[in-house]
């Protein structure tokens, strides 16, 4: 929290004197509540004895505001020590050499309106955004893609984001990313041997399972801290989905506004 308040008191300091002006360690409690539990607006304004109408607010100023530092956390380093130190820290886990970091896909769940609900709805029956993750060794994301609705497959999604000019000869980025049997072959993105018969090929496969680790661990770890990305909430209630009126998941509300 205090680390969060130095970083963001530049932005979300109140502009008035009012006494009804919210601290920003307020706003940012709000935001980290909502996106930690899940829990609705209402209630998160119910701890600080705050209406919904500003609670709402103070979710959405939070949450522009750290998207504007994205860049700050999120980014992608290319020099040749650092190509390296992600190379050698790869092989250190199963021997897959010349690895640049794992890449998946996984969905964010969001609530839409009736008419956009076919081109949200993904495989598994819920309504989300289909995001496009990179990681590296120590779980750090790299690169994010969010572009896409839950329906998109995982080979459209990384042909239409911006890795794969990085990986060409003759760029900047030397090495491999293992991706699940979802993408397609590349000269730079590793997929599993689909029904191995030798040896050789089924260590690989060890191996590339092992490497790629990595990515499906962080991208568990992200919706485990913050359950508004999480599904549960759209399978136990349906009715949402139909009946915008009732929307009331702030940061599900915020994403999609």
């Amino acid at each position: 929290m205090t680390y969060l308040d130095h970083l963001l008191q530049p932005q979300l300091e109140p502009r008035t004197r009012a006494w009804t002006a919210l601290p920003v360690a307020v706003k940012i409690s709000m935001a980290l509540n909502v996106y930690a539990t899940d829990s609705f607006q209402a209630a998160a304004g119910d701890i600080s004895d705050i209406i919904q109408f500003v609670v709402h607010h103070c979710i959405r100023e939070v949450t522009e505001t750290l998207y504007t530092r994205r860049r700050t956390f999120i980014s992608f380093p290319m020099d040749r020590v650092k190509q390296d130190e992600r190379a050698l820290g790869s092989a250190h886990i199963a021997g897959f050499p010349k690895v640049q970091g794992g890449i998946d896909r996984t969905c964010f769940a969001l609530l839409v309106t009736y008419h956009q609900s076919g081109m949200f709805l993904n495989r598994k029956g819920f309504h989300a955004f289909n995001v496009q993750l990179i990681c590296d060794l120590r779980q750090h994301i790299m690169q994010f893609c969010a572009r896409f609705p839950g329906h998109s497959h995982a080979s459209f999604i990384v042909r239409q984001s911006s890795v794969p000019p990085l990986f060409q000869p003759g760029c900047q980025v030397t090495g491999w990313q293992p991706g699940n049997k979802g993408y397609t072959l590349q000269i730079w993105l590793m997929t599993p041997v689909r029904n191995p018969g030798t040896a050789a090929e089924v260590a690989y496969n060890e191996s590339h399972a092992a490497t790629r680790n990595i990515i499906k661990q962080m991208v568990g770890l992200l919706k485990q801290c913050f359950s508004c990305l999480h599904c549960s909430w759209e399978l136990c209630s349906p009715a949402l989905t139909m009946f915008p009126e009732l929307w009331s998941c702030a940061a599900c509300y915020t994403t999609l506004r």
